[in-house]
């Protein structure tokens, strides 16, 4: 089961016909999903250009990472429901050095159970899971049914 929503979330995510087109490029790779948990785990290592002036994680590759895994898992978790972001919060806390291997535990609520789905992203050491790098929040909102 898990195998068949990882390939789910994947080829959600990876769907060039998609608006997610543009974040499909970045080096992030799911290393493992779960159905039950309404969870996916991605995986990259950062690069100089990951890492802003104040030596954490750039808070707009925190943002585009958020912002696709979440939207995919959410998409896979409702049954391919199309839904619009209405908030998107990060916040890069730790510094982090270039060639470190990070993990990226993304999470979503059970179907149906806001008229808002939510996810977390949690941004981690793939060494550590409890040194976390950058955390992020994303709200979206179902279109209606045309």
């Amino acid at each position: 089961m898990d195998e068949e929503f990882r390939r789910l979330v994947d080829t959600t995510a990876r769907n060039k016909d998609s608006v997610y087109y543009y974040t499909a490029e970045l080096e992030t790779h799911l290393v493992e999903a779960s159905a039950a948990n309404r969870s996916v785990t991605v995986e990259l290592t950062i690069q100089d250009t990951d890492i802003g002036p104040a030596g954490v994680l750039d808070e707009g590759l925190v943002s585009t990472i958020a912002d696709f895994w979440t939207s995919a898992l959410i998409t896979a978790v409702n049954g391919g429901r199309g839904a619009l972001t209405t908030t998107l919060n990060v916040q890069a806390l730790k510094p982090v050095s270039p060639g470190t291997k990070i993990h990226v535990i993304c999470s979503a609520t059970a179907p149906d159970s806001r008229p808002m789905p939510f996810a977390t992203a949690r941004f981690v050491s793939a060494a550590d899971y409890d040194d976390v790098l950058a955390v992020a929040t994303h709200t979206k909102f179902f279109k209606a049914a045309t």
